[in-house]
């Protein structure tokens, strides 16, 4: 009987040991620090693989470390919002909590969560140019679609199997299949209109759905911003993307329902620490130069959109 326990409780610890355990990766001194053990705990969730913790380095900086690259934390400068999107340290990519609970309907002003990139960041994780980004691409099978996604970091994986979810859906809900019956795109090089920002798109790890079906906020009365209401998208599109580390620009208070990016970070950082959207700093979006929309008002061209 003695034996058969001992034999019992040395397989389950053989067991135990071999699960995948998370990649938290905190040099001792800093994990007194909650939020920063939970936004490492996130990027080690969201790129295990890519992630190599946090440390100080020599002069001192709290720094993440990404395939061989630092990334500092926190530059300790107070930033309107503006400075966030143009300047934004790995702090402030977290300042804001993505949203999970559905349907969501309106949202405070300057709520846009994911917004603020460390686009030097994301140059190291999926490419720094766009013969690099082009050549990491592989083509992948979406709702009748065959587009270009970013195979590193496993993004196109993830965009693969919310296909597969979206198909299972859309035989029970055929008059869901308007919105993936044309795509906006996937993989495009290009600035943000009015910046030196790259655009997410450029990373080939964002797509937007069908252009006819979406809300932009460039293409509205600056008025509607803090009316807008999300309740009428799909939430069983929404959750299929956020089940596999996306987010919705629908979900920003500059509304982009169209947009879907893979960032398992956020996704991971928000089942585990949720929170109620509150506003954000005080600011405005630099403005682009206009162009027409498809009712011909004066708006940003999609293809220079605020991503």
């Amino acid at each position: 009987m003695r034996a058969s326990a001992f034999i019992l409780i040395a397989l389950l610890t053989a067991a135990s040991a071999q699960e995948p355990q998370p990649n938290i990766q905190l040099s001792a001194d800093l994990r007194d620090d909650a939020r920063l053990t939970a936004i490492v705990a996130a990027y080690s969730k969201g790129y295990g693989k890519e992630f190599g913790g946090a440390a100080r380095n020599a002069a001192g900086e709290i720094v993440f470390r990404f395939v061989g690259r630092e990334f500092v934390y926190d530059d300790a400068k107070k930033k309107t919002f503006a400075d966030l999107l143009d300047r934004p340290d790995i702090k402030d990519t977290f300042c804001q909590t993505y949203p999970i609970r559905n349907p969501t309907d309106r949202l405070p002003e300057n709520f846009d969560p994911g917004r603020f990139r460390v686009e030097e960041l994301f140059k190291a994780l999926y490419g720094s140019t766009e013969s690099e980004v082009l050549h990491n691409c592989i083509t992948v099978d979406f709702c009748g679609h065959q587009v270009k996604f970013n195979a590193r970091c496993g993004a196109a994986d993830a965009l693969r199997a919310v296909g597969k979810n979206l198909e299972a859906l859309l035989v029970k809900k055929p008059a869901l299949k308007e919105y993936v019956a044309e795509l906006g795109g996937t993989f495009q090089w290009r600035f943000i209109a009015g910046t030196k920002r790259l655009s997410n798109h450029s990373f080939a790890n964002a797509i937007d759905l069908n252009v006819k079906k979406s809300a932009y906020w460039r293409w509205e009365p600056s008025s509607k911003l803090s009316t807008f209401s999300r309740k009428d998208w799909p939430v069983e599109i929404v959750e299929a993307f956020e089940n596999h580390g996306f987010i919705w620009g629908g979900k920003w208070w500059h509304y982009d329902t169209m947009h879907f990016e893979f960032r398992p970070e956020l996704i991971a950082y928000a089942r585990a620490h949720p929170a109620e959207p509150a506003p954000g700093p005080v600011g405005d979006e630099k403005n682009a130069k206009p162009s027409s929309n498809k009712n011909g008002d004066t708006v940003l061209p999609l293809t220079d959109a605020v991503r």
